[in-house]
């Protein structure tokens, strides 16, 4: 089953129906669900569908052959052959093909130009030449975000300026994550999310068991397991000095969160860990935060936005002993499950933005605010930290709001705080209050008659919300 991404699908069925020459460019972190689209997009389509390998030039173009050979099994002749002598006679053939709507797929496209450098000017003297004029629909499609960005789209690349159009896949939300989780309970299709972020393929092998607890005991806490090593391995493909990567992440999954922070938890000066920040946040892994309406630096905060990555250094280092004796169940209930709820908690606040965002673009709310985050910052009166999880501005309007992940309902006390926080970045702005709540609201809250003050429990933010745009 295919879950999610329908505005990826319709966008490119749209491209699809136009006449003429067209290439969408794809691109998108490793596990994001590219060539899942892609075939899901292609099915009963008429289509030569090549990934590429990190193989020679030779090797890369016997199997393109294949591909075309699969694509066209009722011609002899071609079956005949084993390799076309050299990419532009593949091409040729291409263009034979693409007198008719066709789609040829070249997934993982940054390994054929490692293999054969020149592919790209070739591709681009083949479009502007041969293509132009047929009905070829070409994807090019890449899991290295800055080749695809500087070497495909780039101003430098020889194809720039041939797109059509492009897609950057992200992570899906959690109203769509969860839909892979059918039969369970909704708590743990909640934590499920938590530990396997938007990403299909993770969810898709958390998927395979019937809870939470199954899915963590077999895929993390197991030798055998499916995402055992997924971060470290992801880590040692992408980046030299994996043990340092290691320390910076397991530093930002357990609370330090500014640059000195983190040197001081990695043993390094605080100057020198400023290009592996870059390149973790380049990978999607860490991102850099600040306070909503705030610019300084001196506010700037590192926290991990691959959920995946949170989990496994947040809970895996401190089980590896159970691990290693067999004892999952021992790990499982000891060091992961009483530490769920406060784990969870920062997960939930994004959640609640997430929702508030779906609300927004199906209208439902009808301010659409121009920046949304949270906010901390100094507390003036009382010479204390504050911190107000959800902040939304727009010019004189302004939301703000509270999310407990907790078993205790909510009570008119969480409503005052909120109140009080928000007057230190009200500026005289309307404003409206939201309160989320896992275990409801106490019934002086409930029933209370405030305005600007909207409450919502866990269960109504997985109904029928509408898809987003």
């Amino acid at each position: 089953m295919f879950i999610g991404r329908e505005q990826e699908r319709n966008a490119l069925e749209v491209l699809y129906e136009k006449k003429g020459f067209q290439m969408p460019v794809i691109y998108g972190r490793r596990r994001i669900g590219k060539t899942r689209l892609i075939r899901e997009f292609c099915a009963e389509k008429r289509v030569v569908f090549y990934t590429a390998t990190q193989d020679e030039e030779n090797r890369c173009l016997k199997d393109f052959t294949a591909c075309i050979k699969e694509a066209e099994p009722d011609n002899g002749i071609l079956q005949l052959i084993e390799t076309f002598p050299d990419w532009s006679a593949a091409f040729d053939y291409i263009t034979g093909m693409a007198k008719e709507r066709l789609i040829l797929v070249i997934d993982e496209y940054p390994y054929l130009a490692k293999s054969y450098p020149a592919i790209s000017s070739v591709l681009q003297k083949y479009i502007d030449s041969k293509w132009k004029d047929t009905e070829l629909f070409l994807i090019l499609s890449g899991s290295s975000m800055s080749f695809m960005e500087n070497q495909v789209l780039g101003y430098e690349s020889p194809l720039y300026g041939r797109r059509t159009a492009q897609m950057k896949l992200k992570k899906m939300d959690y109203y769509d994550s969860i839909k892979f989780f059918d039969g369970w309970a909704l708590e743990d299709k909640l934590y499920a999310y938590g530990a396997c972020d938007g990403i299909p393929q993770y969810l898709e092998i958390f998927a395979r068991w019937n809870s939470f607890k199954e899915a963590v005991e077999n895929e993390f806490l197991m030798s055998s397991g499916g995402l055992i090593d997924e971060p470290e391995l992801l880590i040692k493909e992408e980046l030299r000095e994996p043990a340092l990567y290691n320390s910076i992440i397991e530093a930002v999954a357990n609370g330090a969160n500014k640059n000195n922070e983190i040197a001081d938890r990695v043993h390094k000066p605080a100057n020198t860990i400023a290009p592996y920040l870059k390149n973790l946040i380049a990978l999607e892994i860490l991102e850099k935060r600040n306070p909503v309406e705030e610019t300084s630096a001196k506010k700037t905060i590192f926290v991990i936005s691959d959920k995946l990555f949170y989990f496994w250094y947040h809970f895996i280092p401190k089980c590896r002993f159970q691990i290693s004796m067999g004892l999952r169940d021992e790990a499982y209930e000891k060091k992961i499950l009483p530490h769920m709820p406060e784990y969870f908690g920062p997960v939930f606040e994004e959640v609640c933005m997430q929702y508030i965002l779906r609300k927004t673009a199906n209208r439902s709310i009808p301010v659409i605010y121009d920046d949304y985050g949270k906010w901390w910052g100094n507390n003036p009166q009382e010479k204390r930290q504050e911190e107000i999880d959800l902040v939304a501005v727009s010019g004189e309007r302004i939301l703000t709001g509270e999310c407990k992940w907790q078993t205790e309902k909510v009570d008119y006390a969480v409503f005052n705080t909120l109140v009080e926080r928000s007057r230190l970045i009200r500026n005289n702005r309307e404003i409206s209050y939201y309160l989320f709540s896992k275990a409801g609201f106490e019934r002086k809250l409930a029933e209370a008659k405030e305005k600007n003050l909207t409450l919502i429990e866990v269960k109504d933010m997985i109904g029928s919300l509408e898809k987003l745009p």
